[in-house]
């Protein structure tokens, strides 16, 4: 057994639906409006006030930020189960990242006022949106301290570790690479060169807008060797 799991897995998923009960996972669902989103369509905007909850049912969504040059800081991919808004609910704070579909993507957005009823009646979902949340926080912490005291190469792939968690053993990362690089705060050039590299060390394969991770354990394993705090929670 690897000596590190992706917070991906059983008991550390930052993914709502994976914590709750069936019979609630079925209440929540009954109770929202299922939207659909064609790829790349704006599903929640940066400054955005309106609370709500959004759970993602199929497909996958980007969160980041449009600079006023139209440059995309790309923050995360959220898939199946995950959620997000939470924080416009109980603080009562504008949205800070622009949110978009990635390919179809259907959501069940959940008003503010249905959510907090129904957490009044199932503390259940009120613990389980608190871990996911907590969980999100220690990989947002992971990424901080990659960005402090990782060389440019670690950096690159443990933010396409944490991007990759969204599909099978073959992992696929829909980017376009200079999206990645605004991301890690380097140049396109810096990044490529990086990316040249590792696709020669067969870690990823690279096409028009598509990274491809043939064997994510294989790139966990050279992470875990690299450094001793990588974006995975130990078992």
């Amino acid at each position: 057994m690897d000596k590190f799991r992706s917070t991906f897995m059983q008991g550390g998923s930052p993914a709502l639906m994976t914590h709750l009960s069936p019979a609630l996972r079925q209440t929540l669902t009954y109770q929202s409006n299922v939207i659909k989103y064609a790829d790349g369509q704006l599903i929640h905007s940066r400054g955005d006030i309106k609370p709500g909850l959004s759970i993602i049912k199929k497909g996958v969504a980007n969160v980041g930020v449009y600079g006023v040059d139209g440059t995309f800081i790309m923050a995360g991919l959220l898939g199946a189960g995950e959620c997000f808004g939470e924080f416009t609910i109980f603080t009562e704070l504008p949205r800070t990242h622009d949110v978009s579909a990635n390919g179809d993507v259907e959501i069940h957005q959940l008003e503010a006022g249905r959510f907090t009823k129904l957490c009044d009646e199932e503390p259940e979902l009120l613990k389980a949106v608190l871990k996911t949340t907590l969980i999100r926080t220690h990989i947002l912490l992971e990424l901080l301290d990659s960005m402090r005291r990782l060389p440019l190469k670690e950096r690159t792939v443990k933010l396409m570790l944490s991007l990759s968690y969204h599909s099978g053993r073959i992992a696929q990362i829909r980017t376009r690479q200079s999206d990645l690089a605004d991301s890690l705060g380097v140049s396109r050039v810096s990044l490529g060169k990086v990316l040249k590299q590792l696709q020669t060390e067969e870690m990823i394969i690279l096409g028009y807008r598509v990274i491809t991770i043939p064997d994510r354990e294989k790139m966990e394993r050279w992470l875990e060797a690299k450094n001793n705090t990588p974006l995975i929670i130990k078992k």
